[in-house]
């Protein structure tokens, strides 16, 4: 999977399939680590195609691949790797930013929640993954547009995109109140928003037009 024409390739259903498949081994901490410390890291070509919207069925695999290299799908006790492999996802999360014309990883995760909702979606499940490491943290309270898109319960209409939403907001609150940054005045509005946001739980009706969650037919069987 190290061949760079075969990820530049056309075939976007073949690139899709890798995706997947790492995504799959991501979701064991042996997995997870291996891929990143795999000599060139395998996981690289996740990071790489999670924040490139030229290919957005490749972006929606390679998001949900990251999030469960990240540790969503994981005990929270086994989501944080050893230290050379988080060393190695931060590492690479900055490097493709610093390639972007976002130049930051909150700037292209901002770009990820503003496009359409089942990329929005997979951008919330890597949210959830990654918001256990402090640094990541940080990168999502630079951005009050973050912030304002995790914590608003009318942003998705559906039942699975406002929970998924929800699990969002509230791992980054988690994060956020055992973090250094709960004493800190410069991020109390941020606090005040994460709090209400977990309060109100995912459903909050919109507001006069008072919608219920759509359910889509396959999710009813």
């Amino acid at each position: 999977m190290e061949d760079s024409g075969f990820w530049q390739s056309q075939d976007t259903a073949e690139c899709e399939s890798a995706l997947e498949a790492l995504g799959d081994i991501g979701s064991s901490i042996q997995g997870a680590t291996l891929l990143l410390l795999s000599v060139p890291p395998a996981a690289r070509h996740v990071i790489d195609a999670a924040f490139d919207r030229q290919g957005r069925g490749k972006q929606l695999a390679a998001l949900h691949a990251l999030a469960n290299i990240a540790g969503e799908t994981r005990p929270e006790n086994t989501a944080i790797l050893n230290s050379i492999a988080e060393e190695s996802l931060q590492r690479l999360i900055y490097e493709v930013a610093s390639r972007s014309t976002k130049l930051t990883p909150s700037g292209l995760i901002l770009s990820i929640l503003q496009q359409a909702a089942e990329v929005r979606l997979a951008g919330y499940r890597m949210i959830t993954g990654l918001v256990a490491r402090p640094w990541f943290l940080m990168e999502i309270c630079s951005k009050q547009e973050i912030i304002n898109i995790v914590t608003d319960a009318t942003t998705d209409t559906t039942k699975i995109g406002m929970e998924t939403r929800y699990n969002c907001c509230k791992a980054i609150d988690k994060a956020f109140t055992s973090s250094k940054l709960i004493g800190d005045p410069a991020f109390a509005a941020i606090a005040k928003k994460l709090e209400e946001a977990v309060r109100n739980g995912p459903y909050l009706a919109r507001k006069q037009l008072q919608a219920t969650p759509e359910v889509k037919t396959a999710e009813r069987f």
